[in-house]
């Protein structure tokens, strides 16, 4: 009687097995956004890519869960004296490191003139 229980318990086990390998895998809810190009801190303004990741950010939460992991993320996006800059901050142990608000507000207190110097440079 013992075995033919282990038996039956054995089958309805493979059966179960079987069923869930035919299930198609789970569709991701969140979407893949292709990464912008990286930004050097000279040509044009940040915004664009700024904005790509914030909707990336908002797109993926699961992804990019904590604030130094957003800041890597920017930082792998840069090049030339803004990859240079970010390094700085990075291996000075720049609280701004561990903060994407106060990282970026410093990104473009570094790199983005005041609109009154934009101004002047577009007359």
């Amino acid at each position: 009687v013992r075995m033919e229980s282990l038996t039956e318990t054995v089958l309805q086990l493979s059966t179960s097995v079987t069923s869930l390998q035919r299930q198609p895998a789970p569709v991701s809810a969140e979407p893949r956004i292709g990464l912008p190009d990286k930004w050097n801190g000279v040509d044009g303004r940040p915004d664009g890519l700024l904005a790509t990741l914030d909707m990336l950010f908002e797109c993926q939460p699961t992804k990019y869960t904590t604030a130094r992991a957003k800041v890597a993320l920017l930082t792998s996006l840069l090049s030339g004296q803004a990859q240079e800059w970010a390094a700085a901050l990075y291996y000075n142990k720049s609280a701004a490191c561990n903060d994407y608000a106060l990282f970026v507000e410093e990104l473009k207190k570094t790199f983005v003139p005041p609109s009154s110097e934009v101004e002047e440079i577009r007359f």
